[in-house]
């Protein structure tokens, strides 16, 4: 365990002095860029946290705007149906009425012979 430990601090050693020489930063600079990394996908993970609870907090808020829709549309539902209890009666005299004057005019319009 000591081994990896050893050498995984030498080979963020040489990492990071690659990066140096490369990017010619200085340790500050290096310090200073892993400081803002590190405070980037915290922020990120803080961000991603917010979401997932937002994202929760809706979720729950459309299950309960579903069950108050499917109780209002029951309610439109009855109301329909009283409704249509209440026309059908009107509905047949209409349909009688209708037929009647259908077959005056069907009666009207035969061929005299």
């Amino acid at each position: 365990m000591a081994k990896f430990m050893r050498n995984s601090l030498i080979g963020l050693g040489v990492s990071a002095t690659a990066y140096m020489l490369i990017n010619q930063k200085t340790p500050k600079a290096l310090y200073l860029d892993i400081k803002t990394y590190v405070q980037d996908v915290m922020d990120a993970a803080d961000n991603l946290q917010s979401a997932r609870e937002e994202f929760s907090d809706a979720q729950s808020n459309l299950s309960v705007q579903m069950t108050n829709a499917a109780k209002v549309f029951d309610e439109i539902q009855t109301e329909v149906d009283k409704f249509q209890f209440k026309i059908e009666p009107h509905m047949a005299i209409i349909k009688k009425r209708s037929d009647h004057l259908q077959a005056t005019l069907d009666h009207l319009a035969e061929p005299k012979a």
